[in-house]
């Protein structure tokens, strides 16, 4: 199985080590921007800051279109992420920036690139060190991350129609609050929000748990799956959770739902389905602290 992810106890290991960059990447639903003043007040130390802004392509695409490979290896870059670094980024465990970094970086060719389980909640509830005060920049490297043009995990919109008509699955990863506002899917698509694939904790269920998961889902660990969400944020840390969980076959849509609306193409009522009915497919557990439906 692919390793995507790094615990709290592994990251305090890896503090200070000159090739490791970690990258704060908070960026609060409703409120982006705020994250960096978040990162400024507190943060893992030594870590950078890389806004979601920094990863999608400007306008007039589609909110969260992958940012071209050289423009976020130039953004890396400025914040001392090069050729030989190890990346390890972490969010706040429900908007999943970090996740999409990852998944960006990876589908790119850069394996060195990890997430924090559980993210900055995570880290705070395990008593890692936090660091306040005035941030040291890091300088720049000399030599970009090497990021290739392939893109292999990022699906387009041809990818997405030709799943359609071979009947292969297509998952909606959107948060509960995001289906509630719009509960309907792209035809052919099936809910696997990143709830069902985390703990009562925000941290990943154990593979064997989550392929059963993806199982229900009509997802097998070889089987070509599309997912997509809102602005393709949410869907990156399924596409995590499964990679890591050995389920290979999984790629993003990064245009997501926003492209498909705007294109005029149809989307199919699923009046008859229900958030609750996805906690079906795992025992139920406590309810965390905050707004668990949005995870």
């Amino acid at each position: 199985m692919e390793k995507l992810l790094v615990s709290c106890d592994e990251l305090v290991g890896l503090i200070g080590a000159p090739s490791v960059r970690i990258v704060d990447t908070r960026w609060p639903v409703g409120d982006g921007p705020a994250g960096h003043n978040l990162y400024r007040r507190s943060r893992v130390p030594g870590a950078v800051y890389l806004g979601f802004d920094a990863t999608q392509a400007p306008g007039p695409q589609p909110p969260g279109r992958a940012a071209h490979p050289a423009t976020l290896a130039a953004a890396l870059a400025d914040l001392g992420v090069g050729t030989d670094s190890t990346l390890v980024a972490y969010d706040d465990n429900h908007q999943f920036t970090a996740a999409r970094l990852v998944w960006l970086m990876r589908a790119h060719g850069f394996e060195r690139s990890f997430r924090l389980d559980g993210g900055w909640p995570a880290w705070l509830r395990s008593g890692g060190p936090v660091e306040t005060g005035p941030i040291s920049r890091r300088p720049c490297v000399t030599h970009p991350p090497l990021l290739s043009q392939t893109g292999s995990a990022i699906a387009g919109l041809n990818d997405l129609l030709a799943h359609q008509a071979g009947g292969l699955p297509i998952a909606d990863c959107r948060r509960d609050s995001s289906w509630a506002e719009q509960p309907q899917l792209i035809p052919g698509a099936t809910r696997l929000p990143m709830r069902m694939l985390v703990d009562s904790s925000g941290l990943h269920h154990p593979p064997s748990r989550i392929r059963s998961v993806a199982a229900a889902a009509g997802i097998d660990v070889d089987t070509p799956v599309v997912a997509y969400c809102g602005a393709a944020i949410s869907a990156p840390a399924v596409w995590l959770a499964l990679r890591s969980a050995g389920v290979t076959g999984v790629r993003v849509y990064d245009g997501s739902i926003t492209e498909w609306i705007a294109g005029g193409r149809p989307l199919t009522p699923a009046t008859a389905y229900r958030p609750e009915q996805s906690r079906m497919a795992q025992p139920r557990t406590a309810a965390p602290a905050g707004r668990e439906e949005d995870r």
